[in-house]
Order: structure tokens, then sequence, then C-alpha cells
């Protein structure tokens, strides 16, 4: 056990987390090195956190903890720069299926080509004359008596008078106005320092951050959010939304509106992944 760690239990979890406001439960699983109820992302926040608190170099339970999640998972989670921009890993692509879609094009044209030349060698014009014997028992039909006929045509027009004005005019929907969208989104957090981690929900980007105060997103934008703690205030235009701050951790916000969600919502949205 290090220097560094060993004066971290003599201050002790509870007070640690009153500093803080990380879970008293991954506080103490940091000062015990139990990594498994932690996510690789969490440990690398809240031990840059402990740093910055008390002043401590922990890079060496960073690298222990780190390598203990890349034995568990690898490191096919996600890759996080110095901007604190959380990345996908990109994967070498095969040239093989280039060539095979390359092929099945060039194959789609040339039959179409021959498909089309053969449709005009086939392009034969069929004259059909009518059988004289047909045209003899057509000029012997007998119509109906021109008197019934008319009662008939009469009859049909009134019928089709009428329905035409018992069908209702159907109503015009009235056209429901585009919803306006607010110009501030805010993540506030007085007093007390808070890991936030947030997500593009179109484009999949991934963002952290620690900070104290306001946190600013675009408002324009929908996310899924991911705090240390619940204990904060989201500021959506002139509204202030607050939420219960120990079980609340996980949020959407989607057109212009946020609201809690559970993490296995929280996993659905983010393409599967915990973070």
């Amino acid at each position: 056990m290090s220097e560094e760690l060993g004066r971290l239990k003599d201050i002790g979890a509870q007070k640690i987390y009153e500093d803080t406001h990380i879970p008293i439960e991954h506080v103490q699983a940091i000062l015990h090195e139990s990594f498994d109820g932690l996510t690789k992302v969490q440990f690398v926040g809240f031990i840059s956190i402990l740093e910055r608190e008390y002043g401590e170099d922990l890079s060496s339970l960073k690298e222990r903890g780190i390598e203990h999640f890349n034995e568990l998972h690898g490191d096919e989670l996600e890759h996080i720069n110095d901007d604190g921009i959380f990345i996908a890993p990109t994967k070498n692509q095969n040239p093989t299926l280039i060539y095979i879609l390359i092929a099945i094009v060039i194959f789609m044209i040339v039959a179409y080509i021959s498909l089309d030349s053969s449709k005009e060698d086939e392009n034969i014009t069929i004259v059909t004359t009518e059988n004289p014997i047909i045209e003899d028992v057509k000029k012997t039909i007998v119509t109906k008596d021109e008197n019934d006929s008319n009662e008939s045509r009469s009859e049909a027009i009134i019928r089709s008078v009428e329905s035409v004005s018992a069908t209702p005019t159907p109503k015009e929907e009235p056209v429901k106005p585009e919803k306006k969208l607010p110009d501030t989104f805010k993540i506030v957090s007085d007093n007390t320092k808070v890991w936030a981690g947030y997500i593009e929900l179109e484009t999949n980007k991934k963002y952290q951050k620690t900070f104290e105060g306001e946190l600013d997103l675009d408002p324009k934008k929908n996310w899924l959010i991911v705090l240390g703690h619940g204990y904060v205030d989201f500021i959506i235009g002139d509204e202030i939304k607050k939420f219960d701050g120990k079980k609340d951790v996980r949020f959407l916000y989607k057109d212009g509106e946020i609201k809690p969600i559970s993490k296995y919502e929280f996993i659905e949205l983010n393409r599967g992944s915990s973070w």
C-alpha cells in the first residue's frame, strides 16, 4: 500500500465523501482497491477528484486500476484524450469487401445493358384482326327498350347525387405549431464538485468534466447525462428542474425537456454501453 493511499485511509471514507461528494461505497472501493463495483470511467474520474482535493499523487493506484479494467474488458470500451473526450477505437477496413462491392456494381451494369438490348431485339409488333363471325354476332345483339334504358339512367343519376350529398365533408385538422427549443441548458452544482459525463445522442460523441458552479450544454442538441451524484439543478430556458439527488443520476435531455431514466434505459439509448 502506498503512503498516499494510507493518508487517504487515515482521513476516512466518510470525511472524503463529505469533501468530494463521491458516493461513500465508491470511496471505500478505491481505498481497498476493490474495483469490481466501478466502471473504468468512474474510477479515473474519482481518482482525479481525490488528487485535486487532497494534493496526492495517486498515479500508481490509477495504473493498478486501469490494468484491472483492461484485463476484464480490454481497450474496446473507450479511449480518453487529453481534452476529456471519449473516442471509440477505430478498426481497419477490409479492402477485400470494397473489391467485392465494386465487382457487384460492374456485374449489375453489364446485366442491365444486356437485358435492354434483348428487349429491343424481341420488340415485335403484333397485329390482330377481328374474326368476321364475331362481327356478325355483335350486329345481332338486341339492346333493351329505350324507355327502360332512359329510366334506368335517370335513377342512377338520382342515386349518385344523393350519395354525394350524404357524404360528409372532411374537416381540415389545424396545423400544430413547431415547438420552440429553449435558448439555454445548464447543469448547476452550487458549492460542491460533481463529475458529469454527457453524450450527444445523434453522434454518440462522449465528454466528461468535473466542475463546481454551472456547466453549459447546447440546448438545440439531445443529450444523455450521467452524474457522480444527483444533487444538482437543471436550468432550461427560464425553468429550473430539481430531482431526487439520492437515486436520480442518469438523465435524458430531448427536444428541450429533461427527465430521469433508469440504468437499463441509459444503456439502451447509449447503443448497449453503460457509458
